[in-house]
C-alpha cells in the first residue's frame, strides 16, 4: 500500500480562481453549517475539518491572488 502527501500543489486551485467576496461567503456558510457540530462525534468533526479547511485554503488563495503573490 502507497501513501500519498495531505497535500498537493499541482491538485489545488489556481491563484485567483474565486474572488475574495466568494471565498469568504463559502467560510461563512462552512462555519455556519458545523456551528454545533458536537466534538464528541468523530464523523461530524471529520466533515467539519474538511470544510473548514477548503474555506480556509481557499480564502487564502483569493486573498493572496488579489494581493498580487
Amino acid at each position: 500500500m502507497t501513501t500519498s502527501p495531505l497535500r498537493d500543489p499541482a491538485h489545488e486551485l489556481p491563484p485567483g480562481a474565486l474572488s475574495s467576496v466568494v471565498a469568504l461567503q463559502l467560510a461563512r456558510e462552512a462555519l455556519a453549517k458545523h456551528e454545533h457540530a458536537s466534538v464528541r462525534d468523530q464523523v461530524a468533526m471529520y466533515f467539519a475539518a474538511s470544510d473548514l479547511q477548503y474555506a480556509l485554503r481557499t480564502l487564502v488563495v483569493a486573498l493572496d491572488a488579489e494581493a498580487g503573490r
